[in-house]
C-alpha cells in the first residue's frame, strides 16, 4: 500500500511538472496580446538614432512585426514589407548607442535618464492595428501611454518582456526573445532624433 501510494504521488508530480512546462512555454511564445488577439512575432529589428538632449542618453527604436509580414532587404538593410498585419512600435532611452542595456523600462518624457522608453517629439511608440502593405491608407495606430517593458540580455540575445496601457484604455502584453539586428543609422550626436523608418513608410 506504501508503494502504491509513493507511486501515484509521484506519477502526479510528474503531470503536475509538465503541465507547469506547458504553461511556461505558452506564456514565452514570441508574441504580443490585445483585446482577445494574439499576434506572433515574426521579423524583429531596431533602429540607433543617436543621442537625444540629455548626454550619454541614445534613442532605439524597435519594431516587432507579425509573423504575416515579409521583410525585403536592399544592401543589407530593410527597404519594404508586403502582407498584412500588426505591429509593436518602442522607443527606448538608452546609455548606449546601439544598443538597449537591461533593466526595466518605464514611460517617461524623452529628457529624463536612461531605462525608459518614450512617446514624445518624433518618437514612434504604439501599435499598428491591420496594417495592408499593399494598400495606401494608413492603419489603425494605438498610443501606448504607459506600462512597463523588462530587457534581459545575453551576448547578442534579447528577450523583451511587455506590459503595456494604451490611450483607449486597454493593455498590450507580450514578450519576445531573439537576436534582432540594430542598425546604427547616426554615430554623430544630435540634438533632434532623425525620423524614423515607420511602417507605412517601409511600404514603397
Amino acid at each position: 500500500m506504501k508503494i502504491r501510494t509513493t507511486l501515484i504521488a509521484v506519477i502526479a508530480l510528474v503531470i503536475f511538472t509538465f503541465s507547469a512546462c506547458d504553461k511556461d512555454e505558452e506564456v514565452k511564445k514570441n508574441s504580443f496580446k490585445y483585446n482577445n488577439k494574439e499576434a506572433e512575432i515574426g521579423t524583429v529589428f531596431g533602429f540607433a538614432y543617436g543621442q537625444t538632449e540629455v548626454s550619454g542618453v541614445y534613442w532605439v527604436a524597435m519594431e516587432y512585426f507579425e509573423k504575416t509580414f515579409t521583410i525585403y532587404y536592399q544592401n543589407g538593410y530593410p527597404d519594404s514589407l508586403a502582407g498584412k498585419g500588426d505591429a509593436l512600435l518602442l522607443t527606448f532611452l538608452s546609455n548606449k548607442e546601439a544598443e538597449i542595456t537591461p533593466g526595466e523600462y518605464t514611460l517617461k518624457p524623452s529628457n529624463d535618464p536612461a531605462k525608459s522608453f518614450t512617446i514624445d517629439g518624433d518618437a514612434e511608440t504604439g501599435l499598428i492595428i491591420g496594417f495592408d502593405a499593399a494598400s495606401e491608407d494608413d492603419p489603425p495606430y494605438v498610443e501606448i501611454n504607459g506600462g512597463k517593458v523588462t530587457v534581459a540580455k545575453n551576448g547578442d540575445e534579447y528577450e523583451f518582456t511587455f506590459n503595456l496601457s494604451t490611450n483607449i484604455n486597454s493593455t498590450v502584453t507580450g514578450y519576445y526573445k531573439g537576436k534582432p539586428v540594430i542598425y546604427n543609422d547616426f554615430k554623430k550626436k544630435s540634438v533632434r532624433k532623425q525620423n524614423l523608418v515607420t511602417v507605412p513608410e517601409l511600404n514603397k
